[in-house]
């Protein structure tokens, strides 16, 4: 092992704060790029639905919401709205209160992602600095800032914060993280808070909770000592007693029928959204996701440094001091790791249409990551220090470069035509909200039976109207005459020519909508096309000869 590496340096440079507020500006940057954009791009479906509920709550007050996921439209609301029972519903709660204060729009719902990504991005680092020294910090906040997955995304919400506030709590108690005795009370109550308000937010805490508690009981087992018995209480209640209360609110939400929560778990921890889960094609999408979330050199540095890097580092003597962990070896990697292969094999299902089903490896890679560059820097220092300076500040280049354009191609990817949204943003407008929409096609999906069916977010966001499906001419003409349908909306296509050529004769051509070819890039999906739309205005039935 090289000489040049030294013991985890502990005198922490003046500067250290000073460089976490450039990394706090640059994601900031990032990720308020095009803030004010539609909700139209990559997992448009869930930045809709998030926005959709939540404005639900602030347009109709908790009274009608019942604190819940409630899909409602228009003004006024249906009686009995569908509500959405699947996730945890706090999140939205605290989304309606900044919509409330900032306004419902786009730009609001990204502003709640952001405020969250700053504090992991904080919570982040106080964890690893006091794992490692400041270097490794620092880097590791570098390319934890920079992955696409986060410029993109964010940090899965609340997850990663509250996550990794949990492990700092539990280190603080088991000792591996000096603490002051005196404040051990606090520390128990903020591990219990973590851990129970993580799943709250949402399920994937569970994982992260877990790992903390496989990780205790072998710590226990290792030491070969009783485990701390409030401790021990909190990792097992604080989640259960949350999870608990998610499961009972989902399962009156269906009326008790236990029945679909267990089918949903199937559903999820298995071939989720896929006729048929084959484990060849599941890899060959985890790797595809990872390599767009973190890119291709930093995996071949983390798998490098996991490999070849692993026999360099444990070469070096494990330091006297007592649990003092090798230079530059991975801290804690066990816990880092649990979180992430827990989520990802037991609910497997999950991860065929969702990058962010990877968030949980997010701390994990941005650690080893920085430790592999750090690995090959020490090693090039043998040799020649402005060597070693040269190749190192061009590998981090390297990487910056793969991140931004693994961005740009996250940022370029269009789940929903531009035109369309377009199109119910005019409709959204020209409709009273006491009135709706007739329409040739219902815009309703079905994930799962247990899920029920509702509106594709990102069209009932915008169009904010109930949709009532009518196919025949008949049927249109009778509707319009109650006066509750000002417009009827068909797709421009050949085999609908019958009904749209009876449709001209009888009523006026309100607005004709271009269709969208759509785009693949390198034979896969990259942008979304449609079909021609007609929007006929059901107001005016004098005949237009064209």
């Amino acid at each position: 092992m090289s000489k040049n590496i030294q013991p985890i340096a502990k005198q922490k440079p003046t500067n250290f704060w000073a460089i976490f507020g450039l990394l706090a500006i640059l994601l900031v940057c990032e990720m308020a790029r095009d803030i004010n954009r539609p909700f139209y791009g990559l997992h448009s479906w869930g930045e809709a639905s998030t926005a959709w509920v939540s404005r639900a709550h602030v347009k109709y007050g908790l009274a009608y919401t019942k604190g819940v996921t409630t899909w409602a439209v228009g003004n006024p609301p249906p009686k009995n709205p569908s509500r959405y029972w699947d996730h945890p519903q706090l999140s939205n709660l605290i989304l309606s209160v900044l919509m409330r204060g900032l306004g419902v729009s786009e730009q609001t719902v990204r502003i709640y992602i952001i405020s969250f990504a700053l504090l992991s991005l904080l919570v982040f680092l106080i964890l690893v600095r006091q794992l490692t020294d400041d270097k490794t910090t620092l880097l590791s906040g570098l390319f934890f800032v920079l992955f696409p997955l986060v410029q993109y995304f964010g940090t899965d919400g609340s997850l990663i914060p509250l996550a990794l506030a949990a492990y700092w709590f539990y280190l603080k108690l088991i000792g591996v993280i000096s603490s002051n005795p005196e404040k051990r009370s606090l520390h128990y109550f903020g591990l219990a808070i973590t851990t129970f308000l993580g799943l709250q937010f949402g399920w994937s805490a569970f994982f992260f909770a877990m790992a903390v508690g496989v990780h205790y009981v072998c710590h226990c087992i290792h030491r070969r000592s009783r485990p701390d018995k409030i401790l021990l209480a909190i990792l097992i209640f604080a989640p259960f007693i949350s999870l608990a209360v998610d499961l009972t609110v989902m399962a009156a939400g269906y009326g008790w029928d236990i029945q679909k929560i267990v089918d949903l778990y199937k559903w999820r921890s298995a071939k989720g959204e896929m006729p048929e889960f084959v484990w060849g094609k599941w890899f060959a999408v985890f790797w595809e996701y990872a390599v767009s979330n973190f890119t291709i050199p930093v995996l071949i540095i983390v798998i490098a440094y996991f490999t070849v890097g692993q026999s360099i580092v444990f070469m070096e003597p494990k330091p006297e001091k007592q649990d003092s962990r090798r230079a530059l070896q991975f801290p804690l990697f066990w816990l880092f790791l649990m979180p992430w292969v827990f989520q990802l094999f037991i609910l497997r299902g999950c991860l065929w249409a969702h990058q962010t089903w990877e968030s949980p490896m997010l701390p994990f890679i941005s650690i080893s990551c920085a430790l592999g560059v750090l690995l090959i820097k020490d090693l090039l220092e043998r040799a020649n220090r402005l060597l070693a300076n040269v190749c190192t500040t061009a590998i981090i280049a390297v990487i910056v470069i793969f991140c931004i354009g693994g961005a740009n191609y996250y940022y370029g990817i269009r789940w929903q035509p531009t035109g369309k949204i377009e199109m119910f943003k005019t409709l959204n407008s020209v409709i009273p909200p006491d009135k709706a929409l007739l329409s040739f096609e219902d815009f309703i999906v079905n994930q799962h039976a247990s899920k029920g069916g509702f509106y594709r977010p990102e069209y009932a966001y915008y169009l904010d109207r109930e949709i009532v499906p009518a196919t025949s001419f008949e049927q249109i003409k009778q509707l319009a005459q109650t006066g509750r349908f000002p417009y009827y909306l068909i797709p421009s296509v050949p085999q609908l020519n019958p009904l749209i050529n009876q449709l001209q004769k009888e009523y006026e051509l309100f607005s004709y909508i271009c269709g969208d070819p759509g785009e693949t890039k390198n034979g896969k999906f990259y942008r979304a096309g449609m079909p021609p739309y007609m929007i006929f205005n059901l107001q005016n039935t004098k005949p237009i000869n064209k």
